[in-house]
């Protein structure tokens, strides 16, 4: 199942990209070839070049478009919530979920050693999706919803569990699937951050 749906992208680029986001995860960057990408993808070695300059060029549009998918759903997402709880409940919800439907989506953004290959990328933290979690947060702090606090702090109390989980569950360690622990690691983490009464 593609992961994804945004307009700009060609039939022909998703297909190259979906393959791409498998095979990276699965081998990885460097123990992929351009003919494991033409058999797993079914695309040409001539429409893949028509493309893409190159197997770098190739991850980088892989990123760009999981970034730029993951920046449309995170919008929906605020657009839709008014709380900050409303907004951090649904953007846990959504991380978990795309953890256990796209598992290889959460295995590249967060697990992959993306500095070995695309060494000019900016930290993955640095992102416009992670600086999405922070300023919910920091919107909650300027609303008094959550405690003044160092906005690392902050997001690592935030979302370092939720994060962890998901991590436990790509590894295949979670005694139950992953959203059945929704309610308990965001109620837990949302404390860790909320005014103390």
């Amino acid at each position: 199942m593609s992961y994804f749906t945004t307009p700009p992208h060609s039939e022909v680029k998703r297909k190259v990209l979906n393959s791409a986001l498998i095979l990276f995860v699965e081998q990885g960057f460097f123990k992929t070839s351009l003919p494991d990408l033409v058999k797993h993808s079914g695309v040409s070695t001539g429409s893949i070049y028509h493309c893409f300059k190159d197997k770098q060029a190739i991850a980088q549009s892989l990123m760009a478009a999981l970034l730029e998918q993951i920046e449309s759903e995170q919008a929906h997402i605020l657009s839709a919530h008014d709380t900050t709880w409303a907004r951090y409940y649904a953007l846990c919800e959504w991380l978990m979920h795309t953890a256990q439907a796209h598992p290889n989506v959460s295995r590249f953004v967060l697990q992959a050693r993306h500095k070995e290959f695309m060494p000019d990328l900016v930290p993955i933290c640095s992102s416009k999706p992670f600086m999405t979690l922070r300023n919910t947060l920091q919107q909650g702090m300027e609303q008094g919803v959550i405690r003044p606090m160092d906005m690392m702090v902050a997001a690592s109390c935030a979302y370092g569990g939720v994060l962890r989980l998901i991590q436990l569950h790509l590894d295949g360690m979670l005694e139950r699937p992953l959203m059945e622990y929704l309610d308990e690691i965001t109620q837990a983490s949302w404390r860790s951050v909320t005014p103390i009464v």
